[in-house]
């Protein structure tokens, strides 16, 4: 496979490009750093509303199905996303239609007409998502749990904002967002698939994303983590099962433990071969599903455990959970930590395979880092980490002191969750 090739234009753009010959399809995703931390007060949501509104139409294609209509036409994907720290516009097209793919994203990046009725109809369609949140109980203790967490901070609310923020955005707000955000010097191009660099190049317009005025570069609020003892948020609500998701802060996307907590989380709860799985699905039977993740930002990140259980064995669930979480910081096998370094690596080389994925990982690691690590550099990251750094990493990120819980669901009491964990 072609290694990454990377270009800065004047303007301080960055195109970067892998050729994967053997593939049929091309995908192209912008990815612009800048997101929900980078909201004023007042405008929360804004990142998102803006995400929308590209959609909506622009000068040459006037109406959302002049924008979506050409991509999908040809079997391809048309998407985008906004995070707490990047928006990410992609496609996905057969090899052949590259240049209708990212002529459309450029055009409906920098020519979009955010027309007033469109952003007075997209309201309505933003505030519905946000209601939405509280009809899953899954997503609203996601979403408790991230307020328990990170509180006073962008990644304590939604990124979608609040009904009443999202009243406050205007045509005026959206259109100074994008202008003072959405520049060269913040953005990446990338490109995986059957297309040779020069080719990527040769079709960005020189002048993508240039203001008339020099715009900012991104800035995030310092987060500090000030917690030395449990914190539980209880939701009480009638409904069957008991929604509960447990976080501890993690690290940054450049911290040297960052491998360490992905391979826990690997042997912890990725999967069906985890410890979490086989223990509290098939050995207890408690749940139908259990599962660990993390996420890694800027500056910060985050270590998480997502389940739903029966009203009557969610302290058997917890007490089991938090248990295991134990085990790894004293039961930890040699053979167990081998695996999770396979498991890993071969995700990795999987990931490979698809021009969505390799797109998507060379523009994160090239917004957020200033460079792409080639896939030889990261296993060796990944292979640093023997049993005894995974088993410290678990004893100073995975400590009860630094736990929160959030649970939705009928629960009159926090009085026996707290006992439960006092008592382990």
């Amino acid at each position: 496979m072609a290694k990454h090739q990377k270009t800065i234009l004047e303007s301080g753009l960055r195109v970067v490009s892998q050729q994967l010959p053997s593939s049929e399809s091309v995908s192209i995703l912008i990815s612009v750093q800048t997101g929900s931390r980078n909201e004023q007060k007042e405008l929360y949501g804004v990142a998102h509303f803006a995400e929308h509104m590209l959609f909506k139409g622009t000068g040459k294609r006037p109406s959302p199905l002049s924008v979506s209509s050409p991509i999908e036409s040809t079997g391809g994907f048309l998407n985008a996303s906004t995070g707490y720290e990047s928006t990410n516009y992609w496609c996905k097209v057969p090899e052949n239609h590259f240049q209708t793919g990212i002529e459309i994203l450029q055009d409906m990046m920098q020519n979009s007409l955010l027309n007033k009725e469109e952003i007075n109809s997209e309201r309505g369609v933003i505030i519905e998502e946000i209601k939405t949140i509280e009809d899953y109980p899954d997503s609203k203790t996601a979403l408790n749990l991230d307020k328990l967490m990170w509180p006073g901070s962008a990644l304590g609310r939604d990124i979608a904002g609040s009904i009443q923020s999202v009243d406050n955005i205007t045509q005026e707000t959206i259109r100074a967002f994008i202008n003072n955000s959405y520049l060269p010097i913040n953005t990446v191009i990338s490109i995986a698939g059957n297309v040779d660099h020069d080719t990527s190049i040769q079709s960005v317009d020189p002048l993508f994303l240039t203001r008339p005025f020099p715009g900012s570069q991104p800035k995030y609020d310092p987060i500090k983590i000030v917690q030395n003892s449990v914190r539980l948020d209880v939701e009480k609500r009638d409904i069957e099962q008991i929604h509960i998701h447990l976080g501890y802060p993690g690290v940054s996307i450049t911290h040297p433990d960052r491998y360490a907590l992905d391979l826990l989380n690997v042997i912890l709860g990725d999967g069906m071969s985890s410890r979490l799985f086989q223990e509290i699905r098939e050995r207890l039977g408690l749940v139908y599903d259990i599962e660990s993740g993390v996420t890694h930002l800027h500056d910060i990140g985050d270590f998480r455990i997502t389940l739903a259980v029966d009203k009557n064995k969610y302290i058997d669930a917890i007490k089991a959970i938090l248990t295991e979480i134990e085990n790894l910081k004293t039961r930890l096998a040699d053979s167990e930590v081998v695996r999770a370094k396979q498991i890993l690596k071969g995700r990795m080389r999987l990931r490979m395979d698809d021009s969505q994925a390799v797109a998507a990982w060379n523009a994160h690691q090239e917004l957020f880092n200033n460079l792409i690590e080639c896939e030889s550099v990261i296993k060796k990251s990944i292979d640093k980490n023997d049993r005894l750094k995974l088993q410290t990493a678990a004893f100073q990120y995975l400590d009860v002191s630094k736990l929160n819980i959030a649970i939705v669901g009928d629960i009159r009491s926090k009085g026996p969750i707290l006992n439960a964990i006092a008592n382990l």
